[in-house]
């Protein structure tokens, strides 16, 4: 019987949950491929695992099939490995802390550090009369809930002396608030890359926190659906999905014409862009430090504060170890 079967029904999705997994195109799957090989559930956003994994080569050889599924955030991600619909994947600061907020089934496995400690913006149009964070009190701002970009807008505020109360968040998803941002509905969009150099460079939008590096939550996860992780064997295949990737992004940091190019095949958005964002990041990939650990919880501290979560979190406590060296 497979591993899948085994574990049945541990869990049932929320309707809004089961609407994005439909939405992604999730189906139920057998623990085994059609040509014998074990099944790998990985979740990704278009964040580029894909194609970055496919042009490093670290997809040959697999000793699994890899099931892939899209979202458009992280929130989602943490929601899908809950109801044991993934077995891994990539997501910011904020997801995890959600997660755990909710008693999510889930741990973080590995930490993925972007170099230039930059992941995510607070832009306004071009035109804009807002010049500061600050400019910002009474200002209706669309940001992902519960994302990275939720966890920046945070930090921002408290920052410079405001906090949510002080303005009017518009929870949108990531393309939701693009099209809010584009048609003027709002005055600002917090966002990560790819979406803030397509900004940019495509609408002329301005970033208001490019100098303020230390409000942004850059560190980024690698998580597993902790069902998963008590299987033996998909445990094998996750810390060596976690190995390939890690060598992925040191190849993507020496080819990065090379990985944006795949990375816009993979997505459909601007070559130009993606280039111009694979030259920029440069990702490590390695095991969660207590640096890491303390830098998320001060986040997770910050969300119980401002009311966004239900309770205070433990984020050690849904740390796992040993995935990869």
């Amino acid at each position: 019987m497979s591993r899948h079967l085994r574990r049945g029904l541990r869990g049932t999705a929320t309707a809004s949950l089961a609407g994005l997994l439909l939405a992604a195109a999730l189906t139920g799957c057998s623990a085994d491929a059609e040509d014998g090989k074990p099944v790998l559930r990985v979740g990704v956003q278009k964040d580029g695992v894909r194609s970055v994994l496919t042009a490093s080569g670290q997809l040959e050889g697999l000793p699994y099939e890899i099931e892939w599924s899209e979202f458009t955030a992280g929130p989602p991600i943490i929601e899908a490995a809950a109801a044991d619909q993934i077995d891994v994947a990539w997501v910011g600061a904020a997801p995890p802390i959600v997660g755990a907020a909710s008693g999510a089934e889930f741990k973080i496995i590995a930490t993925v550090a972007e170099e230039d400690r930059k992941q995510d913006s607070i832009l306004v149009p071009a035109d804009s009369d807002i010049t500061s964070v600050a400019d910002l009190k009474g200002k209706t701002i669309a940001v992902s809930k519960g994302t990275s970009g939720h966890g920046h807008l945070l930090m921002a505020l408290e920052a410079n002396g405001l906090t949510l109360d002080d303005v009017e968040p518009q929870y949108l998803t990531p393309p939701d608030g693009q099209a809010a941002f584009q048609s003027g509905q709002v005055d600002a969009w917090v966002i990560w890359d790819p979406f803030v150099t397509q900004a940019v460079m495509e609408d002329g939008a301005v970033d208001l926190t490019i100098d303020q590096p230390e409000t942004d939550p850059y560190l980024q996860f690698e998580i597993a659906a902790t069902p998963s992780l008590e299987d033996e064997e998909t445990r094998e295949h996750i810390s060596d999905f976690v190995g390939r990737l890690r060598e992925a992004f040191v190849w993507a940091g020496e080819n990065p014409e090379q990985y944006g190019k795949g990375w816009a095949e993979e997505s459909g958005l601007s070559e130009e862009v993606l280039v111009a964002v694979a030259e920029k990041k440069k990702n490590e990939v390695r095991p969660v430090s207590d640096e890491d650990v303390a830098a998320i919880q001060k986040l997770a501290d910050l969300f119980a504060e401002a009311g966004e979560i239900p309770g205070e979190v433990d984020i050690a406590s849904v740390v796992e170890d040993g995935l990869i060296d």
